[in-house]
């Protein structure tokens, strides 16, 4: 049986990457999360939220203290808890905020920092440059992007009814994820080996399972890939768990695979 990968995740406080973090622990998986202030918060969130037991975090996971904009505190979260001397297998970046309300017609809701998933994005860039590793297996990373319906200009993936909520309510977190992706596609196999840009519609809280979610795809970069497998076009839908969301990346991008190079689009 082959050892299973090692992993890195970014915003891993969050709801969909703290699912998947929970999903991998669970399942063995040596892991490493990047925490920018507390990382008591992130034991505690895996502790009460997922009922993974401190004897679990304490042997596979690695928590690094530090600013995911900073490449040199990403470089320690990307080497692989079990040899320094390689990156992880896979990088799993879902770093974003909440916005806050302001009085205005045009954006109402903005960030705090209105670059920070494309700055984060450009730190793993440098971190993975700096480092100039690979993987234990002599390959580069996979890289795994958490982004937004909405987002994509190609293809319509939200429905009629969401088109003038994002444009007003999510204008500038969009806008982020937009210049986020446009890294990701643009870097041509530079820094990772393959990406997968996950996409789910609006998250809320709560779960159905797995199965109740649906996915959709597009191919990231058009081209040779489209003559090998035909796009099947995005899953459109009103909403979708956080919780749901990270289980479904764990068991079908992490676990199974074959998800490479294409932009997912998940609803329920």
């Amino acid at each position: 049986m082959a050892p299973k990968q090692t992993i890195a995740f970014f915003g891993a406080t969050g709801g969909c990457a703290g699912s998947s973090l929970a999903c991998a622990l669970r399942e063995g998986y040596h892991c490493t999360a990047s925490v920018a202030r507390t990382p008591s918060k992130l034991l505690t969130l895996l502790s009460s939220d997922h009922d993974i037991p401190t004897s679990t975090t304490k042997a596979n996971l690695t928590i690094i203290q530090g600013d995911a904009k900073n490449p040199s505190d990403v470089a320690r979260t990307l080497l692989s808890p079990l040899n320094k001397s390689h990156t992880v297998d896979t990088i799993y970046s879902s770093i974003g905020a909440y916005p806050t309300f302001q009085l205005s017609l045009t954006t109402p809701f903005v960030l705090a920092d209105p670059t920070l998933c494309t700055s984060g994005m450009k730190a793993i860039f440098s971190a993975l440059d700096a480092l100039n590793l690979t993987t234990s297996e002599g390959q580069k990373p996979l890289l795994i992007a958490l982004s937004s319906t909405g987002v994509n200009g190609r293809t319509r993936d939200i429905p009629w009814l969401y088109h003038p909520l994002y444009h007003v309510l999510a204008a500038q977190p969009h806008a982020d994820k937009r210049s986020m992706e446009g890294i990701v596609l643009d870097d041509q196999g530079e820094h990772f080996r393959d990406f997968v840009i996950v996409r789910p519609t609006a998250l809320v809280d709560g779960e159905r399972g797995v199965k109740k979610v649906r996915a959709g795809w597009e191919w990231g970069v058009q081209g040779e890939k489209e003559k090998v497998e035909r796009e099947v076009g995005p899953a459109i839908g009103w909403t979708v768990g956080r919780k749901d969301v990270g289980a479904w990346v764990f068991k079908n991008v992490i676990e199974r695979g074959g998800w490479d190079g294409r932009c997912v689009s998940l609803t329920y």
